[in-house]
């Protein structure tokens, strides 16, 4: 226990780096360190801020 998962960008062939990276909704932004190809930018989202912080902006943003 305690390893860390190497996650390799599938187009790129390279180790995905953790990033900060922009997000937005509806007009709002947030910012979070996410694992992201340092050569072609794709993002792997994991399920905790899916679930937690998108799912919350999300709720907030759709409420009003």
């Amino acid at each position: 226990m305690g390893e860390k998962l190497m996650l390799t960008c599938d187009r790129c062939k390279v180790e995905m780096q953790e990033m900060e990276a922009q997000f937005g909704y509806l007009g709002r932004s947030f910012r979070h360190k996410v694992k992201r190809c340092p050569e072609c930018g794709q993002i792997c989202l994991p399920e905790e801020l899916v679930r937690g912080r998108m799912g919350e902006v999300e709720s907030l943003m759709e409420d009003k």
